[in-house]
């Protein structure tokens, strides 16, 4: 079936140069308002349309293929082989799913959200098809129970299971059952140590054959997508808003091949020929490719380069690069109101801001008048907000003795000076100290008569 993705990729390279040609094909602020409004009590394990145009094929025998036609039509995640989201006719896609997502070393299913938009399409491979129905068990000694390879007391222990650990029972021999414990591994435990009665499970040999990945709907994919291709300065460019809780263990998820650990809220976006791009805007992430890693934190950026093979298959070719602050401006425009949890785009600091002089000197002790404009803070150091407006939202901070060179400066809405680092990023004057020529920094009118 990844015949198919071939097609829509070459498809999707079309349309997102030609998207590049586009005006704004709706109000940015009604493509959102559509997508919260129709999506709204939507149910877990759906993908909910919210603008057009949207469209998704089934897997053999599992249902009709789909076009959306209505605002907050939804489909189940479960058979769907391959979706699309474009801007076809002048449109500009957009589509939710929310939907359960395990941990890689657990079964501690959470709620997970991934926001579509712009041009892209996502295949899904068929879900796994385990030789036994799966029944829900935990372990009920308080001790916890041991993870065995073989159904004997005498086998190897892959690890310990904590008390209340949740168990999907696949089968049994004698007295012994065979549960996976998360998404890739299954092994044997005593019977006398878990909850449920699992005498209605077959028989199942000493050792039997792997058991397959048990990955829920949109936890394996791959997927291709424009990059800069935003039709308008008020909407992003195409790609994925992801999502996961960040007060349980991290995520996992294989995308295009490559592994996600993700706490937090990521935005992707991938081509063969630029690779996968995971921006990470809260929490925490790790990417896996081949035999290399990278950890991610707010404001980063890393690229998985990728390659294609014969039957349409992504699949890394490197390891994962080395993380670098992404351009925070160009991520502003995501639609983070649309996701369960709270969120904003991260911001590197020190992308913006140079830090502390190694030998704790003032970084504009005896620089000349005519020198650039720079700033630094004293010992309370400054904080980094989205607006020039002391109400505004935290976005960072500068320590003490860290400098910068402003862009620009303006009256806030407390009427003070603020200094504008780079769109939507401010300090106020008051905080900082300055040396140069800070009169040359070009004075810019944000008043509500002005925008």
């Amino acid at each position: 079936m990844r015949r198919w993705f071939g097609i829509l990729a070459v498809w999707l390279l079309l349309t997102s140069l030609a998207a590049q040609e586009l005006a704004c094909p709706a109000a940015p602020a009604d493509i959102w308002t559509n997508l919260a409004g129709g999506c709204e009590e939507q149910m877990i394990g759906s993908l909910c349309y919210g603008h057009p145009t949207v469209s998704a094929v089934f897997q053999q025998n599992q249902g009709e293929d789909v076009r959306f036609l209505l605002l907050g039509d939804r489909i189940p995640l479960t058979g769907i082989d391959w979706f699309s989201v474009s801007s076809e006719a002048g449109t500009w896609g957009a589509a939710r799913a929310l939907f359960h997502a395990y941990p890689a070393d657990g079964l501690d299913a959470r709620t997970a959200a991934m926001i579509f938009f712009g041009d892209l399409a996502l295949f899904l491979p068929p879900p796994a098809d385990p030789s036994a129905p799966l029944l829900d068990v935990e372990v009920r000694a308080v001790a916890g129970a041991n993870f065995r390879a073989q159904p004997r007391e005498t086998a190897k222990v892959i690890r310990v299971l904590a008390y209340e650990a949740p168990l999907k029972a696949i089968g049994r021999r004698q007295d012994w059952a065979r549960v996976y414990a998360d998404p890739t591994t299954a092994a044997w435990v005593s019977q006398s140590l878990l909850s449920g009665d699992i005498s209605g499970l077959p028989l199942l040999p000493a050792d039997p054959p792997p058991a397959p990945p048990l990955w829920l709907p949109l936890q394996n994919f791959d997927f291709h997508s424009g990059l800069d291709d935003a039709p308008c300065g008020d909407l992003p460019a195409s790609g994925i808003l992801i999502q996961t809780p960040t007060d349980a263990a991290p995520r996992r998820f294989e995308i295009n091949g490559t592994r996600l650990y993700l706490n937090g809220t990521a935005f992707l976006q991938a081509q063969i020929q630029t690779g996968l791009l995971a921006h990470v805007l809260a929490g925490e992430a790790r990417l896996e490719a081949l035999d290399g890693e990278a950890a991610l934190n707010p404001g980063a950026v890393s690229r998985v380069p990728l390659g294609r093979d014969d039957t349409g298959s992504i699949f890394p070719t490197e390891s994962p690069d080395v993380p670098q602050a992404y351009d925070y401006h160009r991520l502003l425009n995501l639609p983070l109101d649309l996701l369960p949890q709270p969120a904003r785009v991260g911001l590197d600091v020190y992308a913006l801001v140079s830090r502390r002089p190694a030998d704790g000197s003032s970084p504009i002790a005896g620089m000349a008048l005519d020198a650039p404009c720079t700033f630094t803070t004293g010992q309370s150091g400054a904080n980094i907000r989205a607006r020039p407006d002391p109400e505004a939202m935290i976005i960072g901070a500068m320590g003490y003795r860290e400098s910068a060179q402003p862009a620009a400066r303006a009256v806030g809405s407390d009427g003070l000076p603020w200094w504008q680092l780079a769109e939507s990023v401010w300090i106020r004057i008051d905080a900082t100290v300055t040396g140069g020529d800070c009169r040359a920094v070009p004075f810019i009118d944000i008043s509500p008569s002005n925008p």
